[in-house]
């Protein structure tokens, strides 16, 4: 019974020590270091907004299988720049099949300054790791801008 307490023990305090090493960077450092691995080790494929849109109005889980957690280089011309709820800048790229539901494309932390000068009717090419069919919205993510 001891030797299970202790090997109990053992593995928590294991645990926590591997957790409180891990932790030496700010999780947001943390999160832009995964988006630019996932951004080196995947090649990107090109494509539009137009295209996304109509992807997902065709076949949301065909599109979510192509997009969804891949990386790929994305054009169109911005319709609304934004917030979202937790206060990073977002753009939509015209080309929604329905008003209101364009795509949408949040930008990594290293961005948000250059994406706080984007304006409507500006054309844009991003590079982004897709995040899916939200709400009926094709949406994407840890964009950056490449043109």
């Amino acid at each position: 019974m001891k030797k299970t307490y202790l090997y109990l023990y053992a593995m928590i305090a294991g645990l926590t020590i591997l957790s409180l090493a891990s932790c030496d960077k700010p999780p947001e450092k943390i999160a832009e270091q995964s988006a630019d691995q996932l951004h080196q080790e995947q090649t990107p494929f090109e494509t539009t907004a137009n295209e996304i849109a109509k992807e997902y109005a065709d076949n949301p889980v065909a599109a979510d299988n192509k997009f969804k957690d891949a990386t790929f280089n994305v054009s169109g011309i911005i319709a609304d720049t934004s917030k979202n709820f937790i206060k990073e800048p977002f753009v939509s790229l015209e080309g929604g099949t329905e008003p209101g539901k364009e795509p949408q494309f949040a930008f990594q932390q290293s961005e948000k300054d250059q994406a706080a000068e984007l304006q409507p009717g500006q054309s844009i090419r991003l590079q982004c790791i897709g995040q899916g069919n939200i709400s009926e919205i094709p949406m994407a993510g840890e964009c950056k801008i490449l043109e």
